[in-house]
């Protein structure tokens, strides 16, 4: 593990809660929620260090409530919202006008939004694929020119109470270099697949824009400002 270690795969977990800026004890914290990969004998793999940093874009301001979070993903979809009071989205739409107007509004609304889905990582295998696919909302990403799915990936939002199942059911291993990504969450399935299925593409761009993939997170970023825009013109549509 030491050799693996000063290859630069892992980091110390004093280099990691540095790395974050956090506590030793936070790092800890974070390994058991499955939010960084803590491999124990001190040591956290880099890897998912950045997949952390990555999520919360250049933003340290707090994040949005799930429901908050979703509530934006659908306004600038070009969708209605009725599951937050007339107030709370009249607030968040100026929000949203005003991360248009900032020059990273962008990479700040990856970190805000980001309590939409909580991200896991797994090592691909490939009988799994098909499988998988079913028991998820899988959010296109063709409006981007970027493939929906290499033959090697799968990525999608599945409900939180089914993840632990499906993790015990199909024998998953989690790994943050893993190309199998669950978004797990407690927000309506079915209002994702709405959003995912009859929105203009703005969750696929939100969800690209969080990508490690250094294409994809520039490609996502592009589109997510471009929807802000659009959205502060007054002009999101489905």
């Amino acid at each position: 593990m030491a050799t693996r270690a000063r290859s630069g795969e892992y980091v110390e977990v004093e280099e990691a809660a540095r790395l974050l800026g956090v506590t030793t004890r936070q790092v800890a914290r974070l390994g058991s929620a499955g939010e960084v990969s803590y491999v124990g004998r001190g040591l956290v793999e880099r890897a998912s260090l950045a997949a952390y940093l990555r999520e919360r874009g250049f933003s340290r301001t707090r994040a949005w409530d799930e429901v908050t979070a979703w509530a934006a993903v659908a306004l600038l979809s070009g969708l209605e919202v009725d599951w937050l009071g007339q107030v709370q989205t009249s607030r968040l739409r100026s929000r949203l006008r005003q991360l248009a107007e900032s020059e990273t509004g962008a990479h700040e609304l990856v970190g805000r939004a980001r309590n939409r889905a909580a991200t896991r990582t797994y090592e691909y295998y490939d009988f799994l694929a098909p499988r998988m696919r079913k028991d998820m909302v899988v959010v296109s990403r063709r409006g981007l020119g970027l493939a929906d799915a290499r033959k090697d990936q799968v990525d999608g939002y599945i409900a939180a109470d089914e993840l632990d199942e499906l993790e015990k059911r199909y024998g998953l291993r989690r790994s943050a270099r893993g190309t199998m990504t669950l978004r797990s969450t407690h927000f309506d399935t079915n209002g994702i697949k709405r959003i995912a299925t009859q929105g203009n593409g703005a969750l696929a761009a939100l969800d690209a824009a969080g990508s490690l993939d250094a294409r994809e997170h520039d490609v996502g970023a592009r589109a997510l400002t471009d929807h802000l825009e659009e959205f502060a013109r007054g002009r999101a549509r489905a």
